[in-house]
């Protein structure tokens, strides 16, 4: 975790009112993220019974197992995100609270241009822990535990795994950083374009702005997303190729491939929100920069941030 990543967290806690509440239905999603990669290994297993042609009322043992999981899987999971909601919610009016009590401005300009420094750090930060929320916490949970998983199955398949992770946050880190500059120049736009059109009409030149460099972002997102995923696809194609040949040697059973390919094709959706969080990361320090650099807002300091 970069220093400028971990400033923006210690920020948003720092912030959080109502800790104890955020916290308990924080350590409540992490053990429902659990459940999901029980239920794959049973499903695999209980393949993998019927294949060795295992008595009926093993398999339906099988069955009601995962039959139960899935229900608490269910309850834990949904109950989490309604709950975590609920106080992302509260956060948000926490984040408004916190810089406008300190806000202090000549005109109207200056307090409309310093409104939406704070709205776009308030939406970035939300947006953040509703993403952290889900799928977030599944991914930290998932990107540790099907490595271990892998490595007993399969050491091959470990190493793949391994190699696929690592090209992708190289590939993500490199992006990132593009996109951060990006972002910033946008986020410059959509402070000007927001103070303007609240002291009048005449926005013709903001919004022919906003929009060169809105489209100058949009396209960085398709470069980055296209490689991103080609490199997920190129990884999920080679394991692929090398369990079919050893079926078609005898050294592995289907079960295994459903087993695998179920981690791995997992491994991609579990990375596509690494990187959404490290973009919404991203907006929000730059939100904070904005934050720091308005001489209006009081209530942090820019020498802090760097």
């Amino acid at each position: 975790m970069s220093k400028k990543t971990r400033q923006v967290v210690r920020l948003i806690f720092q912030i959080i009112q109502n800790k104890p509440v955020f916290f308990f239905w924080i350590f409540v999603r992490f053990i429902s993220a659990i459940f999901p990669l029980v239920t794959v290994y049973l499903f695999s297993k209980t393949i993998n019974l019927v294949e060795t042609k295992a008595d009926f009322s093993t398999i339906f043992f099988s069955i009601i197992i995962i039959f139960v999981i899935r229900i608490v899987d269910n309850f834990t999971r949904l109950k989490s995100i309604a709950k975590l909601d609920e106080c992302i919610s509260e956060i948000s009016f926490d984040v408004h609270n916190y810089f406008i009590n300190n806000i202090k401005t000549e005109t109207k300009l200056e307090r409309h241009e310093s409104i939406q420094t704070i709205r776009n750090f308030a939406d970035a930060t939300t947006w953040t822990l509703r993403l952290f929320r889900q799928p977030g916490i599944d991914s930290i949970i998932s990107l540790i535990s099907i490595p271990i998983i892998l490595l007993v199955v399969d050491f091959k398949v470990f190493v793949l795994e391994i190699a696929y992770i690592i090209i992708y946050y190289i590939i993500d880190y490199y992006t990132t950083q593009h996109y951060v500059n990006f972002k910033d120049i946008q986020n410059t736009k959509t402070e000007s374009y927001y103070a303007k059109l609240q002291e009048n009409n005449d926005v013709d030149l903001e919004q022919k702005t906003f929009s060169r460099h809105y489209s100058r972002l949009s396209n960085w997102y398709f470069t980055e997303w296209f490689t991103l995923q080609n490199t997920a696809v190129f990884f999920y194609c080679l394991i692929f190729a090398y369990l079919i040949i050893s079926i078609s040697t005898g050294t592995k059973m289907i079960s295994d491939l459903v087993l695998i390919m179920t981690y791995i094709g997992s491994t991609q959706n579990y990375l596509n929100s690494f990187s959404e969080i490290k973009d919404s990361l991203a907006d929000t320090a730059v939100a904070i920069d904005h934050l720091a650099k308005n001489k209006a807002i009081t209530a942090i300091d820019f020498d802090d941030l760097v």
